[in-house]
């Protein structure tokens, strides 16, 4: 997985072809609608106006293209926004060592996490295996091995027993990345957008017997994780409870964990001009307009990306209260 998303020339990640958006081969939050970065927006300068004794920056990990970081430019006097990623646009950072210090930092981790390569593990009886990549007959296909005993003690360590047969997809990455993060953090808030869920949900037998890895390519999603290497995304659910514990390790509390739709609401999404009534809208295109409105819906309705992915808040010399997206919606 290493391989196919992140080699320098032949990777997903690493080819300029546009990946994310209607036309590429995902949608993500940011891509699907402008209220994604007005709710931000809104949060930031919540932050600021909390935190005044210092110098505040605003830092995308994993920015991409930098489209995310760039809509949220001028939304508050005195911040400053840098954006990070391990294939940078030109005037990024490669890593989060290159960003300049400041007093306190608002991070936001947007879909991150589940670009980590993971390993596809597999019990059988008592031992839990490792699904490597062979070749057969000229075609990549899978071969099972013993895995190693740092995946037996992530279970163990974790009191998560799978069933026989049951698959799994796990990142020791995303422990490791997100107490990078922290370290980096010394006072502010890091704001997480990811699919996934608790440990004890992750994995349970009864509703993700077969793992949650999938492949993505031209708005498809597949289970074919060995076809077209480099020509599709990757993927797999994360385990929020390994972020949320990296975090708590370093001194994080947790501020919110919840589903994107009660997030966005609570932050004051339906703020948003899209969100008005139809007739109060100035509009040159009304086709349009009702295209744009129904994806903003689309971030927060029960069926649609606000229901799938999950936000976590943890905050660290910081208020721990009071904030808009900790209010009661009913």
């Amino acid at each position: 997985m290493e391989v196919a998303l992140y080699h320098p020339e032949f990777g997903y990640y690493a080819q300029q072809a546009e990946r994310v958006g209607k036309t590429g081969d995902f949608i993500t939050a940011p891509k699907l609608s402008p209220v994604f970065a007005f709710v931000l927006g809104r949060l930031i300068r919540e932050f600021m106006s909390r935190v005044t004794d210092g110098m505040t920056s605003v830092v995308d990990v994993g920015c991409g293209d930098g489209s995310l970081i760039h809509s949220l430019y001028g939304v508050a006097a005195g911040a400053a926004f840098y954006g990070v990623d391990r294939f940078p646009p030109p005037g990024f950072a490669s890593d989060l060592a290159r960003v300049p210090k400041t007093d306190y930092r608002f991070v936001i981790c947007n879909e991150l996490f589940d670009a980590l390569p993971f390993t596809r593990l597999v019990q059988r009886d008592e031992h839990l295996h490792e699904l490597w990549v062979t070749e057969r007959d000229g075609e990549l296909d899978w071969r099972e091995h013993e895995a190693e005993a740092r995946y037996d003690d992530y279970f163990s360590e974790r009191n998560i027993a799978l069933s026989d047969g049951q698959f799994a997809d796990v990142s020791l990455d995303w422990e490791a990345m997100y107490d990078d993060i922290c370290r980096f953090v010394a006072r502010g808030l890091i704001v997480t957008f990811d699919y996934g869920y608790p440990g004890e949900q992750l994995f349970s037998s009864r509703t993700r017997r077969f793992g949650t890895a999938a492949a993505y390519a031209g708005q498809q999603v597949s289970r074919d994780l060995l076809a077209n290497p480099g020509a599709q995304d990757l993927t797999a659910h994360i385990n929020f409870t390994d972020l949320q514990r990296a975090g708590e390790r370093n001194g994080f509390k947790t501020l919110f964990f919840d589903r994107q739709a009660k997030f966005l609401l609570a932050a004051g999404a339906t703020d948003h001009e899209l969100f008005k009534p139809l007739d109060e809208i100035a509009a040159d295109d009304p086709l349009l307009l009702r295209e744009q409105r129904e994806d903003a819906r689309r971030l927060v309705l029960p069926d649609g990306i606000g229901e799938d992915i999950r936000v976590l808040v943890q905050g660290k010399g910081v208020h721990l209260e009071g904030w808009s997206f900790q209010r009661k919606l009913f």
